[in-house]
């Protein structure tokens, strides 16, 4: 009887151990996130989206009239600050665009308490349903206003409880790469070092376009009244009326778009017409002198290279001109159209060249779908090369609906995955990526739809993953091998 007593006595302090740990840590792992998040030092300085601030910085304390010039990275990369001082003078000149995965309205509050008397604004997002709209990215903001959290007070109340839900993401990643000593600091463009002191992308080493078949197929482009939110519209003449009340002018004025991406190229017209019946301020230029061609641009549909920036800013100069009445010639010699580079061949592991089938499409060979023997496979590796061309692109849905492959191995060859193309393949626990340099493959926004897939990179090129612009969209997908 003593023995089932002491048993008893045993499981009930056991019981209140546990419960009294379990309220420890309650209390305990708040407070470690808190100090992780707010009190550590700032970890995504040398990140893309750590330029957020210092763009803040320069629009905050720029003395004098100003053109500010909001949006996406379309801005960031499409507009040469000093030129538009040196062809506008009187006027200093602010790149207030950095990533349209913010959302262009988080760019606009951030902006409004530093208009003044005098300053043009001119708004430009990117021509698609993202940055049209009320979107707003929480783990991306917390990254980008990490160590100059006092920019919180400039957003939205329903932004902020985003954000809430992201914090412990954002505060446990902080924590990591501060224990480690790993702040991270990501190759190529998309680095802060990357921008110049106006906040414009310096695009020297953005030469030529570097996309498969010359345009991105992942983000089409439309010019009708579907991909703009009318609840986005309804902001942005709130804005203007603010703006507008401080003593500022607002115009609209349309993104660069790549002419291969652009869907519906004769509506262009019709779309300006209903856009500016729609917004009480006035559209500059129009979204025909906006549509490119390929060989202006380098990453995306949306990002100018060093040459396409200086035809875009003279345009958009003149644009501006226009509006102040002011007839006088922009007196910018224009660049030639870059030429178009080839890819290099690529060796690699061609072992399972005959579970695919394939199509040349404008000179390039690209993956289109399974043979019997590769429906069959539970691993698969995409092929380097066949027929002696290198393989460069996987196509939409190819591998869509496959329920025995587990792997699939992706080579340094792939530069572009279209959307869908490992959708609601059920079995699917990972794509191997092999690359260490995440800026050379481009995707889009719904690559995993219908899988719980890991991607998996090398250790060492995971932190790159996930700030990539491309492929941040799935960081909380992206493992080490």
């Amino acid at each position: 009887m003593k023995k089932v007593r002491l048993k008893k006595t045993t499981v009930k302090i056991k019981t209140m151990y546990l419960i009294i740990i379990t309220c420890l840590f309650a209390l305990i792992t708040p407070l470690f996130l808190v100090i992780s998040g707010f009190a550590l030092p700032p970890q995504y300085d040398n990140t893309f989206l750590g330029e957020l601030k210092y763009k803040y910085a320069h629009l905050e304390h720029t003395d004098g009239p100003k053109i500010i010039i909001i949006g996406g990275s379309s801005v960031a990369f499409g507009i040469d600050s000093s030129l538009m001082e040196e062809k506008l003078p009187g006027y200093s000149v602010v790149n207030f665009g950095l990533y349209g995965g913010l959302g262009t309205k988080a760019m606009l509050e951030l902006s409004i308490d530093s208009i003044k008397k005098g300053d043009i604004i001119i708004i430009s997002p990117e021509q698609e349903s993202q940055t049209l709209s009320n979107y707003f990215n929480g783990e991306a903001m917390w990254q980008a206003l990490d160590g100059s959290f006092y920019l919180l007070k400039n957003l939205d109340k329903k932004e902020l409880g985003e954000m809430v839900g992201e914090f412990p993401y954002f505060a446990a990643d902080k924590f990591s790469y501060y224990i480690k000593g790993d702040e991270p600091d990501p190759t190529g463009i998309y680095n802060r070092s990357s921008f110049n002191k106006y906040g414009d992308i310096s695009t020297e080493d953005c030469t030529y376009n570097i996309m498969e078949d010359g345009y991105d197929v992942n983000t089409p482009i439309y010019l009708n009244k579907k991909v703009i939110n009318t609840e986005f519209i309804d902001y942005l003449n709130q804005y203007a009326s603010e703006a507008e009340s401080r003593g500022a002018t607002v115009w609209y004025h349309f993104c660069p778009m790549n002419k291969l991406a652009v869907q519906n190229p004769e509506n262009a017209d019709g779309y300006y017409d209903y856009l500016q019946k729609k917004l009480d301020f006035y559209i500059i230029g129009n979204p025909n002198q906006s549509i490119m061609d390929m060989e202006w641009f380098y990453d995306t549909n949306f990002h100018l290279n060093s040459s396409g920036k200086i035809v875009n800013t003279n345009q958009l100069i003149r644009d501006i001109k226009a509006m102040l009445e002011d007839s006088s010639a922009t007196g910018i010699t224009l660049p030639q159209k870059p030429e178009i580079l080839m890819s290099l061949e690529i060796t690699g592991d061609n072992s399972d060249e005959d579970c695919f089938t394939y199509e040349i499409n404008n000179g390039e060979m690209q993956l289109t779908g399974l043979t019997e023997k590769g429906k069959q496979r539970e691993t698969l590796i995409v092929p380097v090369s066949h027929e002696k061309m290198t393989v460069t692109k996987i196509s939409e849905e190819i591998f869509a609906g496959d329920e025995n492959v587990k792997t699939i191995v992706l080579q340094e060859n792939i530069t572009s995955i279209e959307d869908s193309a490992f959708k609601d393949c059920k079995n699917l626990t990972s794509i191997k990526l092999l690359n260490l340099n995440p800026g050379e493959c481009s995707v889009g926004q719904k690559l995993l739809e219908g899988t719980n897939a890991s991607i998996v990179v090398d250790e060492k090129a995971v932190t790159d993953y996930k700030l990539n612009y491309f492929w941040s969209v799935y960081s909380n997908r992206i493992v080490s091998e």
